[in-house]
């Protein structure tokens, strides 16, 4: 399907699907038991879970960046991977600021994002990172890795990114603690002492492409 074509079709179904997904939210809200448990950006059904999207085949629509349709207080745990990036800095403080309003007194967010900082020191390391496994695994999915600065400018450059805004742990670490968080604390990509938010991220293989942090409210 050509470009022109698919983004056409895309539309056409997020008309039609948006409504019927804001309603399907609306139902699995009111039967979920709480504390909520709050996937943001999430593609596939999860157990025990009330996972969320705006994409055009959204089964639960929650655009993050607004108000959240819970009470205070109402939620466990929030999780997002690769969302955040997606989004504009005052976008990404919106959706922190309703995760922390949502999130009930010792409640754990947990995002996980390309990690730039780890980018630019494969970029430093020079030629012997083009066969790290964040390039070979950007070289898999097509694209361009012929030079260390592709390791600086695909995690910027590519996925829609240059609309949104990059992280790494200093900046994320500074953005949670604006919205109120505290101990912010960096983890290994799957791993967590919470037994909800373990197991969960699906990008481990990317090496150092990617940052987990989670923050408690």
């Amino acid at each position: 399907m050509n470009p022109r074509l698919r983004s056409v079709v895309r539309s056409a179904v997020r008309t039609v699907n948006t409504p019927m997904a804001k309603a399907r939210l609306t139902r699995t809200l009111r039967s979920a038991p709480r504390p909520l448990k709050v996937e943001i950006g999430g593609l596939e059904k999860r157990t025990g879970w009330v996972v969320t999207n705006v994409n055009a085949t959204a089964r639960n629509f929650l655009d993050a960046t607004t108000t959240w349709p819970l009470a205070d207080g109402s939620v466990s745990v929030v999780y997002a991977d690769n969302v955040i990036e997606h989004i504009p800095l005052a976008a990404g403080r919106a959706m922190l600021a309703e995760a922390y309003r949502c999130l009930q007194p010792g409640g754990v967010i947990r995002l996980v994002t390309p990690d730039i900082r780890g980018h630019v020191e494969m970029y430093l390391a020079g030629a012997e990172s083009l066969n790290s496994a964040a390039g070979q695994h950007y070289r898999k999915i097509g694209l361009t890795v012929e030079h260390p600065i592709d390791l600086v400018r695909i995690p910027i450059g590519s996925f829609g990114h240059h609309t949104g805004y990059v992280y790494d742990f200093e900046t994320l670490d500074a953005e949670l603690t604006r919205a109120g968080f505290r101990s912010t604390t960096r983890r290994e990509l799957g791993a967590s002492p919470h037994s909800d938010l373990a197991g969960l991220d699906v990008r481990s293989h990317e090496g150092g492409a990617q940052i987990a942090v989670e923050a408690i409210r």
